[in-house]
């Protein structure tokens, strides 16, 4: 295997890629190219450009064409695009995303708890879910990191990262857009306007507005609901003084107020069955007129439906010295956030559980670093650098139960600090061999306090006042370790060991100090091995990666009843092991027609589990208990078709994604159990270029043709309410699209 010159990461340019298989054609160069083959794809999955084939990392990536090509309007369509990768909304916060990968992952809404799955925008890692769920618009490219990167990315990415980089300025005037109409009334607008500022700056400013797309209806309030809302607004500047230094800046202000959070009430049903014990909110349902969970799938009864207010600023600076013996990379962050949530929580046409969670938050990171390049030796390079970062948010949750005769408000505020030094070096030996070695530091302090009242009559006679708090530093050491073997130059195999570290914290749903925590820290050791090829005359490009995983201390949030409360106990008491493969295949068959395929197999369980998870006070051993969000199988394959007809190229895509069953509740209770699902997607363009840089495309798309409906998550709080959200429905509309 060759090894590629490293370059500035700042200059990458992703090539075309396909249903999350390793392709980089672009439908005219397969309509256009006799003897099409494979093109080389760049990634940062090492922090510097590197050749995608020639790393050994399990990484998927798409680049920003295929993001636009696919229509997507967040990443949440790419479950089914990448082997053992489940991607859920969570429903109860604006723009957060559930990732798990190889069946690690975060759920929480509450931003106490640090994601396992990494989402770093721009070189910048997200602090909290809130806003994770990243519209897709002007993105170079997304990189799916699979497997702990302690190393290079830092704590708590136990699960591995998704890696989010947007367009730079081009230093050219020019512009391109997107206008997509569809069923259900979607309207989606977005532009990108580059410009030049002289020979030492450059300019973009990007706009995207989702409306529409909602397909669910709310029988109580007689009103259309899960339409989107939301508008992003992005401006950047390049400033590039000397052909040694460049300094990129971008802003970007976020806004979602979408018309309220759609959630079903479960309370009288399993998994599609009614349950022998209904819940006691079903009961008094019931006697109201009815228990929710009759109506249709696609049909909501709440009585509260508020729209939410969700608004983020952010601000990025990176900075790039290329030095004789390699590039020096600043990257500095910030960002504010401002939220409204109301939430109807049971789900039903009564006022049982309504709530308006109030939030404002910020975080504040800077990442210095230093990447080698090829002058220094031809055999070795490294990266090293130090990351800090800090962020707090306060919460003020105002929750009317039992028909608003109580009041509960609960106050809470969360800091956190944390620093770390990071290294990773390789050396290639007898021409073939290269081994890897890298580690990192973290230490990270976090300071919680919280006020939680309860009193009937809006205040007018208090029930209880708690207080709680703690503060509490934790501080780890993680390292890799891997040897890879080159067999040729189109053929690279691999072992690596990783470690994976998420920190302790304490729980921002407290009710007292018993169940504040502080609780420990959670670790996995990661085994992988495996092999990269690129076969046929370049043609043919097949991944493999086996892996092994042991997670030791496992941090578990179980909702308990508690002296006749729920209440959300997090503990240490977990043991897991999992194992699996999954494989990426790109064919180019013919000048015209390209398969792409991807699988992932899942064998995760608890080696040791032993816990009081229903509040009676006995620990128990629940190693049977399935682990959340682990399907058995995942996969997907499409084929993509192009020909030159006229003045233009007509190209066809097809695309079927899998994921097997799994479960959303930490102690199975049946209506967790979320049923396997499949989705058919196609879409039908044409592409008129009249220039290298002018073009204007038409296509007409469809997602999820089989109009497969199903719960997307489900929440059980014990002997009160069980809901879940809505996700899937058929979706068709018009795209027209463009540069010039």
């Amino acid at each position: 295997m060759t090894k590629h010159p490293k370059f500035n990461p700042s200059r990458i340019v992703a090539g075309m890629l396909i249903a999350g298989a390793s392709a980089s054609l672009t439908p005219a160069a397969l309509a256009q190219d006799e003897g099409a083959v494979l093109e080389e794809v760049m990634v940062t999955a090492r922090k510097t450009a590197e050749s995608m084939q020639s790393i050994p990392v399990a990484v998927t990536a798409f680049s920003g064409e295929t993001i636009n090509d696919l229509i997507m309007r967040d990443i949440r369509e790419l479950e089914g695009m990448v082997p053992n990768v489940v991607i859920d909304s969570v429903a109860v916060a604006p723009g957060a995303a559930s990732l798990y990968i190889r069946g690690v992952g975060t759920q929480e809404v509450e931003k106490s708890f640090d994601p396992a799955v990494g989402v770093v925008i721009d070189g910048v890692p997200l602090s909290f879910v809130n806003g994770s769920m990243a519209n897709t618009y002007d993105f170079q490219s997304i990189e799916v990191l699979r497997g702990p990167q302690g190393t290079l990315f830092g704590k708590n990415t136990t699960g591995g990262v998704f890696n989010i980089t947007r367009t730079r300025p081009t230093g050219e005037l020019g512009l391109s857009y997107e206008l997509t109409a569809g069923n259900d009334g979607r309207e989606d607008v977005k532009g990108v306007f580059n410009f030049p500022l002289g020979n030492m700056l450059a300019g973009k400013i990007g706009y995207s507005s989702q409306e529409g797309g909602g397909s669910y209806k709310n029988i109580t309030l007689e009103k259309e609901v899960g339409n989107r809302d939301n508008q992003e607004v992005t401006a950047t500047l390049l400033f590039t003084p000397v052909e040694s230094f460049e300094a990129l800046f971008t802003y970007t202000n976020y806004k979602d107020e979408n018309d309220g959070i759609g959630l079903k009430n479960l309370a009288s049903l399993t998994a599609g069955a009614p349950v022998n014990d209904p819940e006691l909110v079903c009961a008094a349902f019931g006697a109201l007129g009815g228990c929710a969970g009759d109506e249709a799938l696609d049909e909501y009864t709440q009585d509260y439906f508020e729209p939410i207010d969700f608004e983020a600023d952010t601000y990025t600076l990176r900075m790039d010295w290329e030095l004789g013996m390699g590039t020096i990379t600043s990257i500095t962050g910030y960002q504010e956030t401002d939220e409204s949530v109301p939430t109807d929580f049971d789900g039903s046409p009564v006022p049982f559980f309504h709530a308006v969670r109030d939030q404002e938050a910020e975080q504040k990171s800077t990442e210095l670093r230093f990447a080698s390049n090829d002058s220094l030796s031809e055999n070795f390079d490294f990266v090293t650098g130090l990351f800090w970062a800090e962020d707090e948010y306060a919460l003020i949750q105002n929750t009317a139960i039992a028909f608003g005769s109580q009041l509960n408000l609960a106050n809470n505020f969360h800091e956190k600090e944390a620093w770390a030094i990071f290294g990773e070096a390789h050396y290639t030996f007898a021409d073939k061999w290269t081994v890897t070695a890298g580690g990192r530091y973290t230490e990270e302090e976090k300071d919680y306090s919280g006020i939680l009242w309860s009193s009937f009559d809006g205040g007018a006679n208090f029930l209880f006042q708690e207080e709680a708090g703690g503060k509490k530093k934790w501080d780890e050491a993680t390292y890799k370790l891997g040897l890879d073997y080159a067999l040729n130059d189109d053929v690279l195999t691999y072992f690596s060991f990783t470690q994976g570290f998420r920190s302790g914290g304490f729980n921002g749903r407290n009710s007292n100090e018993s169940n504040i925590g502080p609780y420990d820290p959670e670790y996995v050791d990661n085994y992988e091995i495996g092999m990269k090829g690129d076969f046929l005359d370049n043609t043919l490009r097949f991944n493999l990666a086996a892996f092994y995983v042991d997670y030791q201390d496992k941090q578990e949030e179980v909702i308990q009843e508690y002296d006749g409360a729920s209440v959300t106990v997090v503990n240490n008491a977990a043991t897991v092991e999992s194992q699996g493969i999954e494989g990426e295949l790109t064919w180019v068959a013919t000048e015209n027609f390209q398969i792409n395929a991807n699988f992932g197999y899942l064998d995760a369980s608890y080696d040791e589990y032993i816990a009081d998870l229903n509040g009676d006070g006995t620990a128990t051993d629940n190693s049977h208990i399935e682990l959340r969000r682990t399907p058995e199988w995942t996969a997907g394959v499409s084929g993509l078709y192009s020909a030159n007809i006229g003045p233009g190229t007509l190209s066809l895509f097809a695309n079927y994604r899998y994921t097997d069953e799994y479960w959303t509740d930490t102690s199975n209770d049946p209506r967790g159990l979320l049923d396997e699902r499949a989705v058919l997607d196609a879409t039908i363009s044409y592409n008129w270029e009249w220039d290298t840089d002018r073009n204007v495309k038409i296509s007409l798309f469809g997602r999820d043709l089989t109009d497969e409906l199903a719960y997307n998550s489900s929440v059980t709080i014990p002997g009160l309410i069980s809901f879940s959200s809505i996700t899937g429905g058929r979706e068709y509309g018009m795209q027209i699209s463009g540069n010039f």
